[in-house]
């Protein structure tokens, strides 16, 4: 009796063991399974840190650097006029819903140069503009509208999106110089879908 009691306790403990393998066996499996190709690599859970904004039909190939909010709780903007800011506080992109960059216009005065989305206005739908990552994954937004705000409207479309999708949305200034302000009349987005 007492040798069946040992040989059901042994084959508990090897079965619970053998549990145990399987299981951290699968939790370092592959997320993603491809079948029926060896050409597609695995697709990631999330799309890396943006770090270049390449947009082909207006010549920008700019830095990405990360901002927040401002203590007045708007989103901050590019330290100089070359480079362009991701809302990191909102999606990257590529993720599902509307990913946030923004970029100056306008000629600044120390230097009499022109900044990176000084020609944002004339794009147009179908252009396509492409996000780097940090592990140089490059994804392609096609541009869908564009539209014109005021700087003090309350605009939750231009950063959030409940359609499953994923979009990428492009913001500068546009219209008159107000030398008081020291800001233009009037923000202007680009829409875009990632292709």
């Amino acid at each position: 009796m007492l040798l069946i009691f040992i040989g059901i306790v042994l084959s508990v403990v090897v079965l619970y063991y053998c549990l145990q393998l399987r299981l951290r066996h699968n939790d370092t499996a592959p997320s993603v399974i491809v079948e029926h190709s060896t050409n597609v690599e695995p697709v990631p859970d999330r799309p890396g840190q943006p770090v270049r904004l390449i947009i082909p039909a207006i010549t920008v190939d700019a830095a990405i650097k990360n901002v927040g909010l401002t203590a007045t709780g708007a989103m901050d903007v590019p330290k100089n006029q070359d480079d362009v800011v991701w809302y990191q506080l909102g999606q990257r992109p590529g993720e599902t819903g509307s990913a946030v960059i923004a970029g100056h216009y306008g000629v600044w005065k120390k230097n009499g140069r022109g900044s990176v989305f000084d020609d944002l206005h004339t794009l147009k739908p179908g252009d396509v503009i492409y996000v780097e990552d940090d592990a140089g994954v490059r994804i392609a937004f096609v541009v869908r509208s564009s539209r014109s705000y005021d700087p003090q409207a309350d605009a939750p479309e231009v950063f959030t999106s409940d359609d499953g999708k994923s979009h990428l949305n492009l913001i500068t200034c546009e219209g008159d110089w107000n030398a008081i302000a020291k800001s233009y009349s009037k923000r202007l987005v680009i829409f875009a879908d990632k292709q």
